[in-house]
């Protein structure tokens, strides 16, 4: 199903939506043609009560499910939107510092933050992350493990500028740990075997309108099929045509080539 995340949103719940109900109307016209509605409503009783207990326990899996999902796809941001601001915070802070240590920091920072938005972006639609990123972030550390500690005026923003740069670290490897943390198969499994049932339940329920159970039935399987997409995109934050952007770090860009010029 991976790839719907690539097609424009509009395109993936069209596709979605035409052929899960085209789907599922084939299968109630299947039933019906075997079991009049006379025997099927023989079971209405039994089967409503059956329904409406199976109905519950598959709301709440859904409900938890779309939370966790939409609670990592906003984090997944978040961090991204960090990462880029831990790197604002490098480039300014070299302003305490000798002019040939601000100048490497400033331009690794720069850099790094180039090949993130040119390269990594991308990759991690794959799951991969950029060689040349990660060599960017690997000059700043040598930037700042070759200074001279002694010689430096102003030791505390040296200090602190270190702290950041850790914390860059980290929050790098948390936006390519999200490119590769997906919900795990079996919950997928779960999740689809409920969504086929509640659909499928439905069929076995007699409408002297088979019209209006045609109508019934599209609507539930509408709903299902388009949670199910729900969740596949905000399962893939760094995939896909909804995917988080990097505006954050294309701001930061900017705001760095801007005071490189002065403005």
């Amino acid at each position: 199903m991976s790839f719907l995340l690539n097609l424009p949103v509009a395109v993936s719940i069209i596709l979605v939506s035409v052929v899960s109900v085209s789907a599922s109307i084939l299968g109630l016209k299947f039933v019906r043609k075997r079991f009049s509605s006379e025997m099927l409503k023989e079971n209405h009783e039994v089967a409503g009560f059956i329904f409406n207990a199976f109905g519950l326990i598959y709301a709440v899996l859904v409900a938890f499910v779309v939370f966790v999902s939409w609670s990592d796809f906003n984090e997944s941001k978040r961090n991204a939107e960090i990462e880029a601001n831990l790197v604002a915070d490098l480039f300014m802070d070299a302003g305490g510092l000798p002019d040939t240590l601000r100048a490497q920091i400033r331009h690794a920072a720069v850099e790094y933050t180039r090949y993130v938005i040119n390269e990594e972006w991308n990759a991690m639609q794959k799951g991969v992350a950029s060689i040349s990123a990660r060599e960017r972030l690997r000059k700043l550390w040598q930037i700042y493990m070759n200074a001279d500690v002694k010689q430096l005026p102003n030791v505390p923003i040296y200090e602190e500028s270190l702290h950041r740069l850790n914390d860059l670290g980290e929050y790098r490897r948390l936006r390519l740990i999200s490119s590769n943390d997906f919900i795990p198969g079996v919950v997928w499994f779960v999740l689809i075997v409920c969504a086929l049932a509640s659909v499928g339940y439905t069929f076995f329920f007699g409408t002297k309108n088979l019209r209006a159970q045609y109508v019934m039935t599209s609507v539930l399987t509408l709903i299902n099929a388009l949670i199910m997409l729900l969740i596949l995109i905000l399962d893939h934050p760094f995939q896909g045509s909804s995917m988080v952007d990097d505006y954050a770090f294309r701001h930061v860009l900017e705001f760095m080539k801007n005071m490189l010029a002065g403005g």
